[in-house]
């Protein structure tokens, strides 16, 4: 990795204004500010349950007849995302019930109400079940409730089955516990799904031979609901192994199923993880029609098709190790976390923090200008801020005092930005996961190292948190724009080429945040 540069190209463009700071009279606790805002409503909809994006681009830009300007950008409103809804409905559960611990109560009445108007619109993103006609998506929860169809992923049903957890775990209500068991029986069938393809002929899994073998042991990332499965196994379903454990411990199967399915994911996909690996394409034989069939997962390269771990854009090994291709954060820090839960749950702190030491300090040793922010990320905003990032921190990259701009990422709060092994043409959204990460890493990095934890969280609690729609900019919450490309044609020009810019208003950020630091603070230490 070291000898690897990177490029990035952006376009300048109108800057996108950030709401004003206010002055408050008493600071609000950040997880406060957090709960205000995903539970208040836009638009008829709770802001924990959206996601829009906008965009701008000067007067250049026309959606839907409407000119894009910086005063008043284009917005366009996503679907409900499940994975963000359970992420929301998860904090919201946490959050309720340490307030009410704190204040030695119970939950009111109104309380549970709000949980169960989450957990609802979370459940409502289920396919209605035929007893008559099984399939292998029963009781999983849909990445959007709309569309033709739909897709159901093993990592978006880990987070939705903690947060059916949290829930049951704050109100008592059986029905969420029996959720969550429904969608431990579903990885279980994402782990091994070769009896659902059995009567086409057609097994999920061949060797080099092509003959049937058995799976690796990962649940397979995403099936759709023609029953469509895809061809990849990614290293941030070790979330997916904590939750099992979770559920295991919960409603204690005498046949130990959901702990020795996790312990069995844990052990192949915690080698994709040391490799520096995103995702395992396995090889598989399926017939040409249209539904019932294994595929390939065509972006990112992930059609590769020979059983071995891969980055994301590339399927080239050198020399037997790994060439090319962008190393997600995402998929880094969910799986450190991953496997430090799955750890801690079976044998404590002391001994989560042993199995994800070196692999932690083997990806936050990367320097800073090998990851997608070794350009400025926002000259989408401010085109006087670009240039390249300062190397400005020791070799660990998180070390005390940064020597560079505001505008760059911050790994006192996560790793920033993809690691790119290639030369991207786009850049990734570093702020994004600036505030991400430091929610999924919150836990493990209190163990780990303790004072550039503080650090992060001392740098979140001084931040303006007045609109928390967006991910951090410049140490706040304000909006976050970032350069992008009109790849959809949204002016109907049919130029995909130019330049734009993007904002994302969701939900991932916060309430991760949110949830970071009501594991590793807890609500009584944010007083």
């Amino acid at each position: 990795m070291a000898g690897l540069l990177v490029a990035l190209t952006v376009a300048a463009v109108t800057p996108v204004p950030t709401a004003p700071a206010v002055a408050a009279a008493t600071p609000v606790p950040l997880v406060d500010s957090y709960f205000d805002w995903i539970v208040a409503s836009y638009d008829g909809v709770r802001n924990g349950l959206r996601r829009d994006i906008e965009h701008v681009y000067g007067d250049q830009l026309v959606v839907a007849g409407k000119t894009c300007t910086a005063a008043s950008p284009c917005t366009v409103g996503g679907p409900q995302q499940s994975t963000a809804a359970c992420s929301a409905l998860q904090f919201v559960s946490v959050y309720l019930d340490q307030r009410a611990a704190y204040e030695q109560r119970s939950l009111s009445s109104v309380e549970t109400g709000l949980i169960d108007e989450f957990a609802s619109a979370v459940l409502a993103h289920r396919l209605t079940k035929d007893p008559n006609a099984p399939k292998i998506f029963d009781d999983a929860v849909a990445s959007t409730p709309d569309g033709q169809i739909r897709y159901f992923t093993s990592f978006g049903n880990a987070a939705c089955g903690e947060a059916l957890l949290a829930a049951h775990q704050a109100t008592g209500v059986p029905g969420y516990l029996d959720a969550a068991t429904g969608i431990g029986e579903f990885l279980l069938r994402m782990q091994d799904p070769r009896a659902y393809y059995l009567t086409y002929g057609v097994y999920p899994f061949v060797d080099g031979t092509g003959q049937p073998t058995t799976p690796p042991g990962g649940y397979v990332d995403q099936i759709s609901s023609w029953s469509n499965l895809y061809s990849t196994i990614s290293t941030w379903n070790l979330t997916a192994i904590a939750f099992m454990q979770r559920l295991e411990t919960a409603v204690a199967p005498p046949d130990n199923r959901y702990g020795q399915s996790a312990a069995t994911a844990r052990q192949f996909l915690t080698t994709g993880l040391q490799l520096g690996a995103d995702w395992y394409t396995f090889d598989f034989d399926s017939p040409t029609t249209s539904q019932n069939r294994v595929v390939a997962q065509s972006s990112y390269s992930a059609d590769c098709r020979d059983n071995r771990w891969h980055r994301k854009g590339s399927c080239t090994y050198t020399d037997g190790q790994l060439a090319g291709g962008t190393l997600g954060t995402d998929m880094i820090e969910y799986g450190l976390a991953g496997l430090y839960d799955h750890e801690r749950q079976l044998n404590g702190a002391s001994a989560a923090a042993a199995a994800v030491t070196t692999l932690y300090t083997t990806y936050t040793s990367i320097p800073g200008w090998h990851t997608a922010s070794a350009s400025d990320p926002l000259d989408c905003v401010d085109d006087t801020a670009a240039g390249a990032v300062d190397p400005y921190y020791p070799p660990d990259n998180q070390g005390a005092t940064p020597s560079g701009d505001t505008w760059d990422y911050d790994p006192h709060l996560s790793f920033g930005g993809f690691f790119r092994l290639t030369a991207p043409t786009e850049n990734a959204e570093a702020k994004y996961y600036d505030i991400v990460g430091f929610g999924i890493l919150a836990e493990l990095r209190e163990e780990l190292v303790p004072a550039k934890f503080t650090a992060g969280y001392q740098r979140l609690q001084q931040a303006d948190r007045q609109d928390a729609l967006y991910a951090l900019l410049d140490r706040s919450l304000a909006a976050m724009f970032l350069p992008a490309r009109d790849t959809n044609d949204l002016d109907g020009d049919s130029d995909t080429t130019e330049h734009l810019c993007k904002g994302t208003r969701g939900t991932l950020p916060v309430a991760h945040n949110g949830l970071g630091i009501l594991k590793a603070v807890g609500y009584a230490a944010t007083r």
